[in-house]
């Protein structure tokens, strides 16, 4: 089984910043991109990223991950998301992960996948978690795990709108409760309620 969810775009992200209210480079990079002035964002984050600015470093990520407003360059993008997802950040960590899978800018590797979707689904982030009980449901950069593999795609499905993605994840739920036990079933539940999201200490 392989991982459906791809790279998740920035504009999801900056989404949620629109009308903060103390303005400063991070804001005027994210106003820059939804004006798609994109050259004036990758210029106003790229000081903030170098100096460490974490959620800077996963925004400048995305854009070269899709070339606007700087040169498409996956390797590039790669560095970004590492950096900032080695602070912390879910979301870079989710694109971190998904970039090991796909062996987009980083050699392929399905353990590397699973550490970062690991350290994102531990956040809450819902797309890390479903890639996660790919991996687990698949015994791919994890060992196999039915019991891991319907908790955490459970926990995903129940916070995803409806639409394509929680499709895909209600057959995946469905494949892999094919191969379990009750008890198992009854298990992998019980994870699943004492499962809390944690965010990583900043």
């Amino acid at each position: 089984m392989k991982s459906t969810l791809q790279m998740q775009s920035a504009a999801v992200a900056l989404a949620a910043m629109v009308g903060v209210c103390a303005a400063g480079p991070l804001e005027d990079g994210t106003a820059a991109y939804h004006e798609k002035d994109y050259a004036k964002a990758a210029e106003l984050w790229t000081p903030l990223a170098e100096k460490g600015d974490a959620a800077a470093q996963y925004y400048l990520g995305t854009l070269y991950a899709e070339g606007k407003g700087v040169k498409q360059n996956d390797a590039t993008a790669f560095l970004w998301f590492e950096r900032s997802a080695k602070q912390g950040n879910p979301d870079a960590q989710y694109n971190a992960g998904a970039s090991y899978a796909e062996g987009t800018g980083v050699p392929k590797s399905d353990a590397e996948a699973a550490k970062w979707f690991q350290r994102a689904a531990e956040q809450g982030m819902v797309f890390a978690q479903v890639n996660l009980g790919l991996l687990y449901a698949a015994g791919n950069g994890v060992p196999q795990d039915n019991i891991e593999a319907f908790k955490w795609l459970d926990l995903a499905f129940r916070r995803l709108p409806a639409g394509e993605a929680a499709m895909t994840v209600a057959h995946a739920i469905e494949d892999v409760t094919g191969k379990m036990t009750r008890e198992q079933i009854d298990e992998a539940k019980a994870r699943e309620r004492q499962w809390k999201a944690k965010p990583e200490a900043k």
